[in-house]
């Protein structure tokens, strides 16, 4: 590892490589995870030695939180700068990865439209910020810009700012031409003091592209003669979605909002940072003056009732990016659909199903009933009893005859007899077998019962109703994914989906086909074959008149025609089928927050049920509890 030495005589260690640019390269610092250290490359650190040293000095580092700064100097062993330290920004990417639509929905998932106004906003407060600091970026462009989840800005590169220290002005000496505003494009930049005014060109650019869709406000279609670049629209002020159609001649490309869809105060706002500058006025809105407008535009959003990712001005009647969606046949942001129901809290719904108390477990049963004490033997029970009483009593006559008989006439019999009455005697004794019907039914009524009230007044039904929603909110949780898989699908299938239009445009009765003249095409057309399509996807030999011959003239023809075929890949997807698919994850995204809203109050209402059950059983549960006992009472077993 290389070690390096601070302005204080510390040594530092430089630790893994982070990043690499063509100044030089980003690292580590071991003993300040804090911090990070920029290392020039070999012949460009003499270039920025004193700049880097007087923004040392001046402490800029501790004016803004949003940028970056130079904190201290690292130098070699023998006293040669090497570069800079300044603090670790983690979690941060670029900010095209936020404002094109494709890296958007990889790099920021969860970005909808109101996180695109609210970065706008900080990447707006990050440039008055360094304008209040007396330094100018001069190389304002996409590269510099770091964006986190939470839409924070942060602005990287400050070691080539604009700075002006005792009196010396250490000029940026770079440019991005599309940053660079029309009095500045093909000056020499190391030769020219930027101005204030300089930056808010590059910053209404970078605003303009985290508004819409990515797009360059300077790119659009030339109705003039020859080819109009970026570059030269910049320099002839051809704003492109200008209102001024007749003196730009420009017009916006297809599938972005309206200038004015954020309000007309923001439109006239990017017409006033676009027109060409008079000589006596720097009039572009300065990077303060954007941070009220967004304010003000942030405050005015409403959400979207179709899909909750979209938010756009209260001033319009319907949703922007829905048409735009609709028209260019796919998602700009990670849908959140939602035809008719509010927005739903997802969190806080979980932490209010998981907060709700599980029921305690209930006592058994038996003990909640209670011993039947008033209970005494039923009409039956003593029916039986009395016939149980004359077999006994019988019994004990025939026994007693046996016993005769054995002694005093003969033995055989009267042992025969005995058996015979002790054995009837002994049965009619045991009362249950004349209660097998009743007794069955009890127990089987009371098996019901019981079970129903230790399901109830116990956690089973309540734990088997949490463990549902529960896993309702998880699968809305995964409704997004779902969108995306399905949306994805349909882009792969793009290729398909062309090549199948591509064909269906060329009809069988418009093409010259070697001996498939107007009759046999009627015959075609009557069996359904009335294109390229048809002929590659069906077998024409079913037709009647067409043998393989024929069939392989078609098909010839058909190859022709598929050999045309060029896949364009910014084509849009089918509109119909993208809105298939949101209609088809919307309507289960509303039928999983309709059962979900019940769940607390479900919830509520069963650990109530079962707190309620257990101090008043049910009617139902006693009863079937004294059929039992007094069945068990009629037949003394209780």
């Amino acid at each position: 590892m290389t070690t390096v030495i601070s302005s204080d005589g510390r040594r530092l260690t430089l630790g893994n490589l982070i990043a690499r640019g063509g100044e030089g390269a980003v690292h580590h610092v071991v003993e300040a995870p804090e911090l990070v250290a920029k290392i020039y490359l070999r012949g460009k650190a003499g270039e920025r030695r004193e700049k880097v040293e007087a923004m040392v000095s001046a402490r800029l580092h501790t004016n803004s939180s949003f940028v970056a700064f130079p904190i201290d100097t690292l130098k070699s062993q023998s006293g040669e700068l090497l570069g800079f330290t300044m603090r670790k920004v983690n979690g941060f990417k670029s900010v095209h990865d936020l404002y094109g639509p494709a890296s958007r929905k990889t790099e920021f998932p969860t970005a909808d439209a109101k996180f695109l106004v609210r970065a706008a906003l900080n990447l707006a407060s990050a440039i008055a910020s360094v304008h209040a600091t007396g330094c100018v970026i001069g190389d304002i462009n996409h590269s510099g810009v770091l964006v986190s989840d939470k839409a924070l800005v942060t602005l990287i590169d400050s070691d080539s700012f604009q700075f002006r220290w005792n009196s010396r002005v250490y000029r940026c000496l770079v440019g991005v031409p599309e940053y660079t505003p029309p009095e500045l494009q093909g000056v020499s930049l190391d030769r020219t003091d930027r101005m204030p005014n300089h930056d808010n060109f590059g910053l209404a650019v970078l605003l303009f592209q985290l508004l819409f869709l990515g797009r360059h406000p300077f790119a659009g279609r030339y109705r003039g003669k020859g080819d109009m670049d970026i570059r030269k629209a910049i320099g002839e002020g051809r704003f492109a979605y200008s209102d001024r159609r007749a003196e730009t001649m420009m017009e916006p490309p297809p599938y972005v909002p309206m200038l004015d869809d954020y309000g007309k105060e923001l439109s006239r706002a990017f017409e006033k940072a676009f027109h060409l500058p008079s000589r006596h006025t720097n009039g572009r809105p300065l990077a303060s003056e954007w941070v009220k407008l967004l304010t003000d535009v942030q405050a005015s959003l409403k959400t979207c009732s179709a899909d909750r990712a979209h938010s756009f001005s209260g001033s319009l009647s319907s949703c922007p990016w829905c048409s735009i969606e609709q028209s260019m046949g796919r998602s700009l942001f990670v849908a959140q659909y939602s035809p008719t129901a509010p927005v739903m809290d997802i969190g806080r719904l979980l932490n209010a199903i998981r907060g709700v108390p599980a029921p305690p477990s209930p006592p058994e049963p038996e003990k909640l009933v209670g011993p039947q004490l008033s209970l005494t033997v039923s009409a039956e029970g003593q029916k039986v009893r009395s016939v149980r009483t004359v077999t006994v009593l019988a019994g004990a006559a025939a026994i007693a005859i046996g016993l005769y008989l054995m002694t005093a006439v003969q033995g055989f019999w009267g042992v025969a007899l005995m058996a015979g009455a002790g054995f009837m005697t002994l049965r009619s004794m045991d009362l249950e077998p004349m209660f097998t019907a009743e007794l069955a039914i009890a127990k089987s009524e009371w098996d019901t019962q019981r079970k129903d009230w230790m399901a109830r007044a116990g956690s089973a039904k309540f734990d088997t109703s949490r463990t549902h929603y529960l896993r309702l909110a998880s699968a809305h949780g995964e409704l997004p994914a779902q969108e995306q898989t399905k949306l994805k699908a349909l882009e792969q299938k793009k290729r398909q989906l062309q090549m199948q239009k591509h064909m269906e445009s060329h009809l069988i009765e418009r093409a010259k086909i070697p001996r498939v003249g107007a009759g046999r095409k009627a015959t075609l057309a009557s069996f359904g074959f009335e294109d390229a399509w048809d002929v590659m996807q069906r077998q024409i030999t079913n037709v009647p008149g067409f043998g393989p011959s024929l069939a392989a003239e078609l098909t010839t023809w058909a190859r022709s025609v598929e050999r045309k075929f060029v896949f364009n890949n910014s084509v849009p997807t089918d509109p119909q089928a993208i809105q298939q698919i949101k209609v088809e994850i919307g309507r289960r995204r509303a039928e999983l927050e309709k059962e979900l809203n019940r769940a607390p109050d479900e919830l509520r209402r069963l650990t109530d049920e079962a707190r309620a059950l257990v101090t008043s059983p049910p009617q139902e549960l006693i009863e079937a509890y004294r059929r039992l006992k007094q069945l068990e009472l009629d037949m003394g077993t209780a």
